[in-house]
């Protein structure tokens, strides 16, 4: 399975578990938490790729850089926030019972 495909099943997961809840959801939030992670992560991906610390099998990914980073790393990153969005709003008004 190449990273492509892993990509789309999460991204794919975290959609279908966004539809109860899709219209409570804080956009303007989420969309400024993803713009700072995906900055953040061009940042820091590029290092530790281009430093060579984390290599990908070429054959996996699409070839599609942003610098050093592969375009496929971006994914996690760009739905880190709907899916605590997600959470938060599923979770909202459970009582933790010790």
């Amino acid at each position: 399975m190449n990273y492509l495909t892993l990509n789309l099943i999460f991204v794919g997961a975290v959609f279908l578990a966004s539809l109860p809840v899709f219209k409570k959801l804080p956009w303007r939030a989420i969309g400024l938490a993803t713009a700072v992670l995906l900055v953040a992560t061009a940042i820091f991906d590029n290092l530790i790729v281009g430093s060579g610390i984390v290599a990908y099998d070429e054959s996996l990914i699409s070839g599609i850089k942003l610098g050093y980073a592969p375009i496929e790393d971006f994914a996690y990153s760009l739905v880190a926030p709907l899916l605590i969005s997600i959470a938060i709003e599923i979770t909202r008004g459970l009582r933790w019972k010790p």
